[in-house]
């Protein structure tokens, strides 16, 4: 997203590429277990992505679009000051602390600090909730296959 290589966005993973990041679990034992009763996206080597989001002051994330409409990704706002947004297709919204939403990441999103302070969230990938329990076998060796042919 134009963000690789930018110091104003920055995460702590907790979970990444399918694997539970063990600096992360020790330093915030809580937070998997916080996250214990929801339908966490386990997908071989692409989830479960849990983190904490980091946004400095001042700083802008494009718009962007995800790749598959499998998912939701949640936002739990966690140290928020004014001037924090974010907008998925039409909807512009405000982090409250506190507070989580869910959304579709294949619409197109961006996200942007305008306060003098730095925002953090929690972002984690749940599945979305009209898909059987099939579909989530399907999708999640469709990945894998995927993920295997480029290895």
């Amino acid at each position: 997203h134009g963000m690789q290589e930018d110091d104003s966005w920055s995460a702590f993973y907790r979970g990444r590429k399918g694997e539970i990041v063990r600096e992360a679990a020790e330093k915030c034992p809580n937070t998997l277990k916080a996250l214990d009763d929801l339908p966490i996206l386990h997908m071989g080597q692409r989830s479960p992505n849990i983190l904490f989001s980091v946004l400095k002051p001042g700083a802008k994330i494009p718009p962007h679009t995800g790749m598959t409409n499998t998912r939701l990704i949640g936002h739990l706002g966690l140290i928020v000051p004014e001037g924090c947004g974010f907008r998925v297709g039409n909807d512009v919204r405000y982090w409250q602390k506190g507070k989580v939403w869910l959304f579709d990441d294949t619409i197109e999103h961006e996200a942007w600090n305008d306060s003098d302070q730095t925002r953090y969230i929690l972002l984690f990938e749940v599945w979305k909730p009209e898909l059987s329990e099939d579909e989530k076998t399907l999708v999640t060796k469709l990945f894998e296959s995927i993920d295997q042919y480029k290895a």
